[in-house]
């Protein structure tokens, strides 16, 4: 049975796979983002983990129950906490995916709480990702790439790992943290990231 934590409700992979909402977020998961996308402007999977996270069971399943935008962002706070002592700082597939269900706008609750909690999650050295049908952010490598585009709205909590410099790029509190966490591998991943950049123009 799924398990009552904070505002949020536990649900196994197996019983995520027999709920239609949570259903539909796996099979976009193993169609969409374990797949390859001519739109994606590279090669590879749309998301280079999400395969193996499938493969291992990493990818743990939430159904939020907070009414308001302040309640879900509280919750996504105590899931931050929660991650960290979990050890999500040593699995590199370890994701948590929460799903807002007693909000009426989810999809504009997802985008404020992700821009809210975005630099706290940051310095903390994870990464907090939005996701909703409609959601116009485009791909790092394709302007008319839309990758964020998820069946229902949810947020997507996982650690940190090199190639995010391309997500934190521009930021000097972002790149500040990203390199604290990856000190001189860090370093050359942002060197190549300017190189390839440089490249582009």
């Amino acid at each position: 049975m799924a398990t009552r934590l904070s505002d949020s409700e536990r649900l196994s992979f197996e019983e995520a796979s027999l709920e239609e909402s949570f259903a539909k977020v796996i099979e976009w998961i193993e169609r969409f983002l374990c797949a390859p996308n001519t739109e994606l402007g590279r090669l590879g999977d749309v998301c280079p983990f999400a395969r193996t996270a499938i493969l291992k069971r990493a990818i743990a399943f939430y159904r939020n129950h907070s009414d308001t935008v302040a309640g879900l962002a509280a919750d996504m706070e105590w899931h931050l906490d929660e991650f960290l002592q979990g050890g999500g700082l040593q699995d590199l597939y370890h994701c948590r995916i929460v799903v807002p269900g007693g909000i009426a706008n989810a999809a504009r609750a997802v985008e404020v709480v992700q821009k809210q909690l975005k630099p706290a999650f940051i310095e903390r050295h994870v990464m907090i990702g939005q996701f909703f049908p409609d959601c116009e952010e485009p791909g790092l490598w394709s302007q008319t790439f839309r990758p964020l585009q998820a069946p229902i709205p949810l947020l997507a909590i996982r650690n940190m790992v090199p190639t995010d410099i391309a997500f934190l790029y521009g930021n000097d509190a972002y790149v500040r943290a990203y390199l604290e966490k990856f000190g001189k591998r860090g370093s050359i991943a942002l060197q190549q990231y300017e190189t390839a950049m440089e490249a582009r123009l």
